[in-house]
């Protein structure tokens, strides 16, 4: 579990690259990692042209999304 939690931190960061649209470290990933990072960064058109939203977030598993959607919830949430 630890590390499969490593590996989707690295994702997270890698997401937070692209979205700023730096994508020099995408090229290296699986495609079940790619597809995380592009779905996680809003990049799926630049970083996964060929593959639908859907096919992605299939690709993709229950487990790391509800990672994805708790990072998104945690970054999303008010500051006090």
């Amino acid at each position: 579990m630890a590390n499969t939690n490593q590996q989707l931190d690295r994702l997270d960061e890698i997401a937070r690259e692209a979205h700023a649209g730096r994508y020099e470290r995408v090229g290296v990933l699986s495609t079940g990692e790619r597809l995380y990072v592009a779905l996680a960064s809003g990049r799926m058109r630049e970083l996964a042209p060929d593959d639908s939203i859907a096919y992605a977030v299939d690709r993709v598993g229950p487990d790391w999304m509800a990672h994805m959607l708790a990072v998104w919830r945690a970054v999303s949430q008010p500051k006090n």
